[in-house]
């Protein structure tokens, strides 16, 4: 399901069609313009036609990609890198006094302009690669005790028979690559006798596969845990942990304390597993009821586990 803005397409098209016109004229006029930058014309002009035959093949297929470019990501990635290559490139020469500025200004006309505008293409089009395909909508209007039984955790027990047992902290995380699910785990982990202590049941919600969770829960000493595969993000949407917007992920609070946890506390980051943009949340749950809940406004935030865990009704 392609839920792409509409002018991403109308703009790869646009972009595509820039491409090709470019590189057929800079094939056609190359001497000329060597000229007009009063530069020496080369000897051998074939490696400068080779550059206007490449920005007409990346063209085409920038035309090709704009009616499914989810699945062009990898032409879009490295159409952005070489255009990264080439500004470092071009600016290289420019201070080496190997290019004249008015050959600086002709590629900053041609190519830099369109960095920023394939940088939010590549961004946008990342984001729904990313999105689950087959993510199923389960109707949040729904009382949470109708639907909390579709869920078992990876020992068989549905959430709500569990809710009924006792009260249940459960624990939606990001994909266990990011550096901020490391730290939340790593803290999860030194909190767990304490929450355990409040006759709390502590349930994990991850995007990973059942293997995969069990594999990062034992790396973390959390083995007493119970845990929840949702790689569709069916519970996600169930608790309205959506998809985070750019500022959520990328934003200059999240990227300080991501060098933060990641470098300085050593957390590091690993192999993105599940949707980098789902945000994660905590939620007490007991008799079917929602007692408390913690939506990570940022992907940075860290919540006190603890105190979320604190049950108020009588058990």
């Amino acid at each position: 399901m392609n839920r792409l803005p509409e002018w991403v397409g109308m703009l790869l098209r646009f972009i595509g069609f820039a491409n090709v016109a470019w590189g057929l004229t800079f094939i056609l006029i190359s001497e000329g313009l060597f000229r007009w930058a009063q530069m020496e014309v080369p000897t051998v002009l074939l490696p400068w036609h080779m550059i206007g035959a490449i920005a007409m093949i990346f063209g085409v297929a920038y035309y090709l990609i704009s009616f499914n470019p989810v699945k062009g990501l990898l032409i879009l990635l490295l159409g952005f890198l070489m255009k990264l290559v080439e500004l470092i490139a071009v600016v290289a020469s420019w201070i080496a006094e190997v290019l004249t500025h008015q050959m600086v200004l002709y590629f900053a006309a041609k190519d830099f302009l369109w960095i920023g505008p394939l940088g939010v293409i590549l961004y946008y089009v990342f984001r729904e690669w990313q999105a689950p395909i087959d993510a199923k909508e389960i109707n949040p209007e729904q009382p949470i005790s109708q639907t909390l039984s579709r869920f078992s955790t990876n020992q068989g027990t549905d959430l709500s028979q569990l809710s009924y047992q006792q009260p249940v902290l459960l624990i939606f995380l990001r994909h266990f690559g990011c550096t901020f699910c490391r730290e939340a785990l790593h803290e999860i982990s030194e909190k767990y006798p304490q929450i355990e202590e409040k006759g709390v049941k502590t349930v994990l919600v991850h995007m990973g596969s059942p293997e995969q969770g069990q594999l990062y829960l034992k790396e973390n000493n959390l083995m007493g845990a119970e845990h929840i595969s949702d790689p569709e993000c069916q519970l996600y949407n169930l608790f309205r942990l959506r998809r985070a917007r750019f500022t959520q992920v990328f934003g200059l609070r999240v990227w300080l304390r991501g060098f933060r946890a990641g470098v300085l506390h050593g957390y590091g980051i690993g192999k993105l597993v599940g949707d980098g943009f789902r945000m994660p949340g905590v939620f007490l749950i007991y008799r079917g009821e929602l007692l408390k809940s913690y939506k990570h406004q940022f992907a940075s935030d860290r919540p006190d586990y603890v105190s979320l865990a604190n049950c108020e009704v009588s058990l």
